[in-house]
């Protein structure tokens, strides 16, 4: 059900895209559409604004004309003129109440050419200054003024005229309300509501409005513009436009031009819907189509989907057959190649995986599986073993195309050698395995002389001739091992013992592996044997010749382990320094020489202590470190610590080697070659060794008193050391004479069985005092010799 899963989920992937792309593409158009008609509204409604604006500012005009000329009418009259002229303020009252009611005025009153007031009907006193005394100023200069001011909370529109006779002038001004019903004649002629309102001081008062009985809205007050009238103006219920009347000092009169919102984009909101309702059905017919297209596809990518799964299980399938063309039938040729070449890959895999990739045989893995189905089956066959001698200098010196070469020719060699049913293969660079039933010794001897005679045949290989040595190494199965393990690690034991044959072939001895497993363990026993006590310190004492007194000790590690008994030092120094633990192992000998010395020297004993270095404690960088680490607080004691190494151990890698004897030399350390003698070019490397002392190897002191040319070699190093300016110490001493010889020849100190054997650290004191007491006679026995 996989695959229907995998399909399900494309099929509604693929629909969801497609809807997405005409949901995208559709609201895309609709919402382009209904934003440039949402424009085209707004445009309408300035439009319809700026048209009120202008009918508006119009009727103020011709308004304003209207008014002038009733008012003039009104001056001219004589009968007026003469009422003024007579002075008579109830008569002017009197006639300025007909006269301006007949002109429709609010507002009327009558001042002399000063300002001051003549006559009135809004009960001023007379004689005072009149009100809007700028605009009676603006009258002076044309003859007459017109204004919209703001008087008494309300909106006046103002008009000055003369009135002129023989000695009179007077002025006439005349107001008209602009109340309510004003902004509602203004409303019914521009089709738009209409607010007047008045702005001073930061405080904006509704004079007069169209919309009786509605709450005015708060921001339509508030509306401002720093160009009024120039562009519309928004608020969430109308669109407006700003007509400036009047700005005079009692503040600006604005008449605000209003149309809904609701109402101007009533024809949009209906489009809206109706594009909304076109979307919705738009996308219900689109998810129909792209239903039916992804049933349509789905049907052959199932077929292909379940071929592709088949192909990644490693099912044996054929390729559908699809109806379909196109990118599909692409796909189908494609997979269908992919099937090919999977199963041409799998062949390829599974013959690399057990075949090596350099000669075509067998490889380890092969063996190993032989090996494993023989020791189950219980059959017996004889595991042979062959290794191509001194491969690797066939490397070093001809190169590793040519050694690859060896290695193709060999295997060719060997297996057209062996029987067809033999398995046959190579298990390791330069080594080869087969599986040969086992037909009786004579025969397995015969087969394998014909191997070798084979294999050590000469051969030219890139114009070069070549004869090859060939180890052979056997073991029988299932009797000799139980386990491809077992095989392995035997197999590697006899090959080495087939090294060393003279015969080159060597055939497995039972037990011949118990001393690797014997190394194994105690490589694994040594960590813990230094924690539990196994591993303990032996001190050897060195005596000086001059003084017949203990110099220094020598550090002997020992190992008595639980189990095995005693260990050989250079059995378990070596396994270190093959395991890697040798490093350890020297920081372990140091801290412990170092808390036996400080026990020492409570008990009044003061002596040196030489510590033996290994090439792999030579080739560690750290070693001086580590040495300070332990003895650094050895401040002015340091040259009673000497350092013994060997010559070849300073030969396994001499820059290095010298470098950390230099460092430790530099510290204040005693350095000496030890075993002086048997190393590599022993006077060569003495040129560079920066050492203080050397030290003769007991193979030329044990049978000093009986061999002449022992005692030549030995009086020659010591001469030759003193010259150099070397401190000479001989080990092995067994016998007076040899002391004697020793002695007399200035050597510096003695080491021997004749003087004392390794003894634990806590033995030292007592054995110093015992000495001491035998020191007496062997230095008299010095002096009457040299006497």
């Amino acid at each position: 059900m996989a695959p229907r899963h995998l399909f399900a989920g494309f099929r509604a992937r693929l629909m969801i895209t497609m809807l997405a792309i005409v949901f995208i593409t559709v609201a895309s158009i609709a919402g382009l559409l209904l934003v440039n008609l949402f424009e085209a509204e707004k445009s309408r409604a300035r439009d319809q604004l700026s048209v009120a604006r202008e009918v508006a500012s119009e009727l103020l005009a011709r308004r304003t004309e209207l008014l002038a000329s009733r008012l003039q009418v009104v001056a001219e009259d004589f009968g007026f003129r003469s009422t003024v002229a007579a002075g008579d303020v109830p008569t002017i009252t009197s006639a300025l109440a007909n006269q301006t009611a007949r002109a429709g005025a609010d507002l009327a009153l009558v001042t002399d050419n000063s300002g001051k007031l003549v006559a009135n009907l809004q009960g001023l006193e007379n004689g005072a200054p009149a009100p809007f005394q700028k605009l009676l100023a603006e009258a002076r200069g044309p003859g007459q003024a017109a204004d919209i001011r703001t008087w008494e909370g309300q909106a006046w529109q103002l008009i000055v005229v003369p009135v002129r006779g023989a000695g009179l002038r007077a002025w006439l001004l005349a107001g008209f309300l602009l109340d309510d019903r004003f902004a509602s004649s203004i409303s019914n002629l521009t089709g738009t509501e209409v607010l007047l309102r008045n702005h001073q001081n930061g405080k904006v008062t509704l004079l007069a409005s169209s919309m009786t009985g509605q709450a005015v809205d708060p921001d339509l007050l508030e509306a401002s513009d720093s160009a009024p009238g120039e562009r519309m103006l928004e608020t969430q219920r109308y669109f407006s436009r700003v007509l400036p009347v009047s700005d005079s000092d009692r503040g600006a009169v604005h008449l605000l031009l209003l149309s809904s919102r609701s109402e101007a984009l009533r024809g949009y909101y209906q489009l809206a819907w109706d594009i909304a309702l076109l979307v919705f059905i738009v996308l219900i017919a689109a998810a129909v189509l792209v239903m039916a297209m992804a049933r349509t596809l789905g049907r052959p990518l199932l077929q292909l989907a379940n071929f592709a799964r088949a192909i990644g299980e490693s099912r044996n399938v054929s390729p559908p057959a699809l109806q379909a063309g196109g990118e599909l039938k692409v796909l189908a040729d494609a997979l269908t190649r992919m099937l090919f070449r999977v199963r041409e890959r799998e062949h390829q895999l599974e013959h690399n995986a057990i075949h090596d990739e350099l000669t075509g045989l067998e490889n380890r893995k092969a063996i190993d599986a032989g090996i494993r189905n023989c020791l189950e089956a219980r059959c017996s066959q004889y595991v042979v073993a062959f290794t191509v001698a001194d491969f690797k200098a066939i490397n070093d010196t001809l190169g590793f195309a040519f050694g690859d070469q060896v290695i193709v020719a060999t295997g060719l060699r060997l297996r057209g050698q062996l029987p067809v049913e033999c398995s046959f293969g190579r298990t390791g660079g330069n080594e080869f395995m087969a599986l040969v039933p086992n037909e009786g010794r004579e025969r397995l001897e015969a087969l394998i002389d014909e191997l070798r005679g084979q294999a050590e045949k000469p051969i030219v290989i890139y114009e070069t001739p070549i004869q090859l040595q060939i180890h052979i190494a056997v073991l029988q199965l299932p009797e000799q091992a139980g386990t491809p393990d077992e095989v392995r690690r035997r197999v590697n034991l006899t090959l080495e013992q087939a090294r060393r044959a003279e015969s080159h072939t060597a055939f497995y001895q039972p037990g011949g592996d118990e001393s690797h497993l014997r190394e194994l363990r105690l490589i694994r026993d040594l960590e813990t044997a230094m924690t539990n006590g196994e591993l303990h310190m032996n001190y050897q004492p060195k005596i000086a010749f001059d003084s017949v007194r203990l110099h220094q000790v020598e550090a002997l590690v020992r190992w008595r382990h639980a189990e095995l008994g005693f260990i050989n030092p250079e059995e378990f120094i070596m396994l270190a320094e093959r395991s890697g633990q040798i490093h350890h192992l020297t920081g372990f000998i140091m801290e412990q020489i170092a808390r036996d010395s400080a026990s020492w020297r409570r008990q009044g004993l003061d002596t040196g202590v030489a510590i033996n270095l290994s090439a792999l404690d030579l080739s560690n960088r750290k070693l001086p470190d580590l040495v300070m680490t332990i003895f650094g607080n050895w401040n002015g004691l340091r040259e009673t610590i000497t350092f013994e190494v060997t010559e070849s151990a300073v030969m396994s890698d001499p820059g290095l080697a010298i470098q950390t004897l230099e460092r430790l030399r530099a510290l204040g350390f005693r350095l000496s070659v030890d075993d002086f003698g048997t190393g590599y070019s022993s006077l060569a490397q003495l040129r560079s060794l920066p050492v203080h002392e050397l030290k003769i190897d007991k193979s030329f002191v044990l049978r000093l008193n009986e061999q002449p040319q022992d005692q030549l070699i030995v009086q020659s190093t010591i001469d030759m050391a003193h010259r150099l300016g070397l401190s000479v110490v001989a080990e092995g001493i067994e016998n007076l004479e040899s002391w004697r010889l020793l002695q007399r020849w200035g050597c510096n100190l003695a080491q021997g069985f004749f003087l004392a054997r390794p003894m634990a650290p806590e033995a030292l004191l007592q054995w110093a005092m015992d000495f001491a007491a035998r020191a007496p006679e062997l230095r008299r026995q010095a002096g009457e010799k040299t006497g």
